[in-house]
């Protein structure tokens, strides 16, 4: 039997907009197996939160075209499930954490009434048990007096804190996948390390899939099994963590690498850069995306979209002019 949670095929999402049509996801295609962790890497504006929102149909009304192409979440495809039906999926069986717990949480609602409604909505749980779990879920995320902090408001809470009861809020119902749309955002080095610690245990203790959308490939090294890097709507490269890190193949992926300090640099050499910005989506290139910023591109980039290349081991990318094998040491 396969084990294969999440399965996504060719999957586009396009926004009508007064200039055009925005093609925000533009064709991406993974697998995610239970209890692994796909990391989505790539610049602001590359479409990594607009895939997340496909995946569990929270995209806005009136702007955002019904998403093509196959979403299966445990062999059912969610694009041809009806709505009352994805709002009992949403929170049961796939959760998500948004990248503010501030605008995520209600302010006008106490910390603990957000949560009981979650149980109440998903679970067979009554009004006081919910109210006993709620207590329940703040301690397993370490939050200090939980009896207390359930009766408290988003506001009075630290941004540490409130991130704790957005993962708590999320995993209340044990979903079978959880989507971590950049969980440790503006939180500090700390803390950050405090939120990962607790994703991954409370990942291993429920052998949950996860989809974690980051900047920080520091956090993609410590937390992820697979890596897919997006660019201008398009998954550029997909590959294990071992490889996206120490065998990159495709430029992009590269340039954001060599972007990153590094311990063994020598002090004060300036860091390199990804010159230029991304492309309108609207108008994109002809040929592959990043090539005119990509200071190694062929007449041939410019001109056709390169073809996907599979080199085994799960490892693909798209690129004409890719980072050489011999560059890597092999």
């Amino acid at each position: 039997m396969s084990d294969v949670l999440l399965e996504v095929d060719d999957l586009r999402t396009c926004f009508t907009l007064p200039h055009g049509e925005l093609r925000a996801v533009d064709g991406v295609s993974f697998r995610l197996e239970a209890g692994r962790t796909l990391g989505v890497v790539g610049e602001s504006g590359s479409g990594k939160s607009v895939l997340a929102r496909s995946i569990i149909g929270l995209l806005p009304a009136g702007f955002a075209r019904r998403p093509a192409g196959r979403i299966l979440f445990a062999g059912r495809d969610l694009r041809q499930v009806p709505e009352s039906e994805m709002r009992r999926i949403r929170g049961r069986e796939i959760a998500m954490i948004f990248q503010d717990p501030l605008t995520s949480l209600n302010p006008v609602m106490t910390i603990g009434r957000q949560i009981v409604q979650v149980l109440r909505q998903h679970t067979d749980l009554s009004a006081a048990q919910a109210k006993v779990r709620a207590v329940e879920l703040l301690a397993e995320v370490g939050i200090p007096d939980p009896a207390q902090r359930v009766q408290e408001y988003a506001h009075r809470m630290s941004g540490g804190m409130r991130q704790r009861v957005v993962i708590a809020i999320a995993l209340a119902c044990n979903p079978r996948l959880l989507i971590a749309d950049e969980p440790t955002t503006a939180l500090d080095v700390t803390v950050q390390a405090q939120i990962l610690d607790l994703l991954r245990h409370l990942q291993d203790r429920h052998r949950m899939a996860m989809i974690l959308i980051t900047h920080n490939l520091g956090v993609v090294a410590e937390m992820c099994d697979e890596v897919a890097v997006m660019y201008a709507g398009r998954m550029v490269e997909q590959a294990s963590v071992a490889n996206i890190l120490g065998a990159p193949r495709m430029r992009y992926t590269q340039a954001l690498l060599q972007s990153v300090p590094r311990l063994d640099s020598e002090s004060h050499v300036r860091l390199p850069v990804i010159p230029g910005q991304p492309p309108n989506l609207i108008a994109p290139p002809l040929g592959c995306r990043f090539a005119p910023r990509c200071g190694h591109r062929l007449a041939r980039c410019e001109k056709e979209a390169p073809s996907e290349t599979d080199v085994g081991a799960g490892h693909r990318f798209s690129c004409w002019n890719p980072v050489e094998e011999a560059a890597h040491g092999r």
